[in-house]
């Protein structure tokens, strides 16, 4: 990473919102990665403050986004799928409709394991074996450290001004641990 990188990564400021567990794991990758400016949201609060955000990162294991009235920055939606994790990208300018979706997490891992079948994507088998857990609601912290990962680097290329996957492509990984 060249200092210039260094420098815009150490600029950006990122909003993180999720669970206490999410929070903290991905809070250890940002500052690894070089974010200083990390505003930390619960994912509990009902009317989150929101400033000038360059990016914001939010783990949406039920319900839809609290950020969905943003639409003047990139939001990343990392999801825990219990034996890995998705991220999916929107950026300012795609069609932010799926925010709104009442169970996004459900949704997302549906959409995935769908396009992964329809182009014989392999390696994704496990997502379409998660699917019942998915809808019964199972956790895993493993899946949320594996989203936080993911998270972290894909926030560390939209600061750096690399290109970056959005909607309706997305990122797929099993876990890491």
């Amino acid at each position: 990473m060249t200092r210039e990188e260094e420098r815009r990564i150490a600029d950006c400021q990122i909003a993180v919102v999720g669970a206490t567990e999410f929070i903290d794991s991905i809070n250890a990758e940002l500052q690894q990665l070089g974010f200083e400016s990390i505003q930390i949201i619960c994912s509990s609060d009902k009317q989150p403050a929101i400033s000038n955000f360059d990016v914001i990162a939010e783990n949406v294991n039920e319900g839809s986004s609290c950020m969905s009235k943003v639409t003047d920055i990139p939001l990343i939606l990392p999801f825990d799928f219990v034996n890995g994790a998705g991220v999916i990208v929107v950026m300012p300018d795609d069609e932010r409709d799926i925010i709104c979706k009442p169970d996004l997490r459900q949704w997302a891992a549906t959409y995935m394991a769908g396009y992964c079948a329809f182009w014989n994507v392999d390696g994704c088998e496990w997502l379409r074996d998660s699917l019942s857990d998915i809808r019964n609601g199972v956790t895993s912290n493993a899946a949320l450290k594996t989203a936080a990962h993911i998270c972290a680097r894909i926030a560390a290329n939209i600061a750096v001004g690399r290109e970056v996957k959005h909607f309706p492509r997305f990122y797929l990984c099993k876990n890491l641990e």
